[in-house]
């Protein structure tokens, strides 16, 4: 693993978060969606809840963990997107924010993490 190029890692967790989602019941229905000029990792549904999911990879912490990468600044672009897509599709009832954090091959999820 600590011979991938960082994009090829970063595509690796995205592959292995949305794995994890489907796991736990979720259907994927868009990784890497440019919305309003945000990007969003990836979108999943369950019925009529909407996940926006940010995936944050970090090979170590030494510069601080995944989940601590998601600012204000990206929380305020992914709600940009979220009231965009909900503007486009009637059949969302819900949204929901959660960030999967991938260290090394360790993937955590965390539901409504803001």
């Amino acid at each position: 693993m600590s011979r991938l190029p960082d994009h090829r890692y970063g595509r690796l967790a995205e592959t292995m978060a949305a794995w994890a989602m489907r796991l736990r019941g979720y259907r994927i229905v868009g990784r890497n969606v440019r919305v309003a000029g945000r990007e969003v990792d990836l979108l999943a549904r369950k019925r009529d809840l909407l996940v926006i999911c940010e995936v944050k990879a970090r090979r170590v912490e030494r510069y601080g963990g995944p989940l601590e990468a998601v600012g204000p600044r990206q929380q305020r672009r992914l709600h940009e997107a979220a009231e965009v897509l909900m503007a486009r599709d009637d059949s969302i009832r819900q949204v929901r924010f959660d960030v999967i954090a991938v260290s090394g091959y360790a993937v955590r999820h965390l539901p409504a993490a803001f």
